[in-house]
């Protein structure tokens, strides 16, 4: 792929957001309900097909495995140093945050654009793995910024992105065939879902009745985002047991460049956890991924 390919692909998704903010001013839309969409249906259905046409190969499953696993880290992570900075939700909002990526709406397009259908595969297992982890351990943590753990792990029991999940894996373990022309519809969602997954970042940005810049929650998740995420990516590369291909190398590392994840401001508007603040962060990650992802596709 061209580097200008790159970045006309990267431009078109920080576009969505731009247009999502326009829209947003323009139009009474609730970014909540638009969430709420994402959150109930468009995100069960996306996983549910995602997982329904992943290749047989159980050498992908490892990818899948492990982005759990690291997603799950680097939260510990930054919890741990959210901790250390806030005393309130806001480090929980953090350590949500730096545990994912906008693998989904941003790396998803971008990996289909940029690998063939084994790079794709790939992609969409560690997508599956970071989505696993943001409707878990992550709505988890941010539901904790305001409320018990109690609470908190019943409106997890209440996603229905962990039971799409788990169908889908019944339906292929049990050998049931879905007519080909539902799973064809069922596709459709996946464009909805980078379209509304982007735009809601704008829209929520537009319903701010005041523009609040808060420089320290801003500059830490910059900071974790593009220094300690590249700086796992590397790590994963170089220590990853038994070695990576050169398409694996290269899926890591561009999984580890896109921007904070969309999701951050999808769940931050359902539960009401600073949504706003979670908004300009992504926002700002989102503009900044112009640099970050050509830069990433220049080590490829």
């Amino acid at each position: 792929m061209e580097f200008e390919e790159v970045i006309i692909r990267v431009s078109f998704l920080v576009a969505l957001s731009l247009f999502g903010y326009v829209v947003g001013k323009r139009l009474a839309l609730n970014p909540k309900d638009i969430s709420s969409l994402l959150i109930y249906f468009i995100s069960p259905t996306v996983i549910f097909i995602a997982v329904l046409q992943a290749p047989e190969d159980g050498h992908y499953f490892k990818f899948f495995l492990a982005a759990y696993v690291v997603c799950c880290f680097m939260s510990g992570l930054a919890l741990w140093v959210g901790r250390l900075i806030w005393k309130d939700s806001h480090a929980f909002l953090f350590a949500f945050s730096g545990g994912t990526a906008n693998t989904g709406y941003f790396g998803l397009p971008m990996a289909i654009g940029l690998f063939d259908s084994a790079g794709a595969a790939i992609a969409v297992f560690i997508i599956l793995g970071a989505s696993l982890y943001e409707f878990t351990v992550g709505y988890f943590l941010v539901s904790r910024g305001s409320g018990t753990i109690k609470s908190s792990l019943l409106k997890i029991a209440k996603l229905p992105i962990i039971y799409a999940f788990l169908l889908a894996v019944m339906v292929r373990a049990t050998g049931v065939t879905i007519d080909e022309i539902v799973v064809s519809g069922l596709e459709n969602f996946k464009g909805a879902y980078t379209v509304l997954g982007m735009m809601v970042i704008g829209i929520t940005l537009s319903k701010m009745q005041t523009f609040e810049f808060d420089v320290k929650y801003i500059t830490y998740s910059m900071l974790w985002k593009f220094l300690a995420w590249p700086v796992m990516g590397l790590m994963l590369i170089a220590f990853y047991p038994g070695g990576m291909s050169s398409v694996e190398k290269s899926v890591v590392l561009l999984m580890c460049s896109v921007p904070m994840a969309s999701n951050v401001v999808v769940i931050a508007n359902e539960l009401d956890v600073h949504p706003e603040k979670a908004a300009t962060a992504v926002m700002i990650s989102t503009v900044l991924a112009i640099i970050s992802v050509p830069v990433a596709i220049g080590f490829l």
